[in-house]
């Protein structure tokens, strides 16, 4: 009876065959061993073990080789075998983990926890690395995973506004990205109900300001202004000098949204409006909108969230650190423009 061990011969290890191969080589069972107990051939499992040898970083800046399933696997998928690159993957210290992990814990993408750590000159690492610590289940994100968008309702569309200024009709120097303008628009939660948020983003800067409504009507977003006025006071046309927003409904009232709260005959904003369906002319507002859906999402009602909430998530936008300024926040640069422009006015 023959009872020569049957191999398989010429084929890539499957992925379960991988993660096995690479938890047998780290307790020193000797390949020839490993190559019977996985049912291949000894030259299979010495071609797996070349093809992903890695070069992992200490966290003492030393080096070593071992054998990387995640990266065997990566480079099999993303047809790099041939080109010779090596990635060089970074062993963290278990209170650099708990740091990033606590960092997507609070919604930081992988990209704005790099930078902070660089910035703040605690550690050098790239955002790919902490990516592929998600994939290995090293680290636990809930919203940094692939999704795919879903048909929502479309805003309702005010197709008659002859009476809007054009978002042609900006100056010259409003179109460039010039401290003191802003994008206009409101988020809405579940379907039915009437509370809203009305966000604004400076263009500079992308500070956000968010304001819980009662209702999404015209009425509504005219009081908020009027409450932001009374807040800001005669800074509030230096601040504010013009607000670009969509077509709906609820911002066809130019002439009310621009009326100071102080003199109905003085304006204290610029009102343009946005070509219908044109998202992209008021991108700093949609990127923004974005990441309040971190905290809100589409099905929840907004009703439920109290003002210090909204005031939280507010406060998150406006300290996250940006990639775009170098890892500084919104709030840093809105800032450093106001003292700027109050300098140049002297009105401090």
């Amino acid at each position: 009876m023959d009872t020569t061990l049957k191999t398989e011969k010429n084929k890539h290890l499957n992925a379960s065959e991988c993660y096995k191969l690479e938890i047998l080589l780290k307790t020193k069972m000797k390949v020839s061993a490993i190559a019977k107990l996985l049912k291949r051939n000894i030259s299979t499992i010495y071609r797996e073990i070349k093809r992903g040898t890695v070069e992992f970083r200490n966290s003492d800046w030393s080096i070593r080789e071992e054998y990387s399933a995640y990266y065997s696997l990566t480079i099999r998928q993303e047809s790099m075998s041939k080109t010779g690159r090596k990635l060089l993957y970074t062993e963290l210290s278990p209170d650099l983990l708990s740091y990033i992990q606590s960092k997507l814990d609070d919604k930081y993408s992988p990209d704005a926890i790099s930078g902070e750590l660089k910035k703040a000159g605690i550690y050098t690492i790239c955002s790919q690395t902490i990516y592929n610590y998600i994939s290995l289940g090293i680290l636990k994100s809930a919203v940094y995973k692939s999704h795919t968008k879903k048909a929502g309702n479309k805003a309702r569309i005010a197709y008659n506004n002859t009476r809007g200024r054009s978002i042609e009709e900006r100056p010259f120097e409003l179109k460039e990205r010039i401290y003191g303008n802003w994008e206009m628009d409101t988020v809405v939660g579940k379907q039915g109900s009437k509370a809203a948020l009305l966000v604004l983003t400076e263009r500079v800067s992308r500070f956000e300001i968010i304001i819980k409504l009662r209702d999404k009507t015209q009425k509504s977003i005219i009081a908020a202004l009027d409450k932001l006025e009374k807040e800001y006071k005669d800074k509030f046309s230096l601040i504010f000098k013009s607000i670009t927003v969509d077509n709906g409904v609820e911002f066809l009232d130019m002439e009310s949204l621009e009326k100071s709260v102080y003199d109905k005959l003085s304006k204290r904003t610029t009102i343009y409006y946005a070509h219908p369906y044109c998202s992209w002319e008021r991108g700093s507002n949609e990127n923004n909108n974005k990441l309040i859906r971190k905290f809100i999402k589409k099905k929840v009602d907004i009703k439920n969230f109290s003002n210090s909430h909204i005031k939280n998530i507010q406060d998150w936008i406006n300290n996250y650190p940006r990639k775009l300024f170098n890892y500084k926040s919104a709030k840093d640069i809105f800032y450093e423009n106001l003292n700027d422009c109050l300098m140049c006015c002297n009105r401090f």
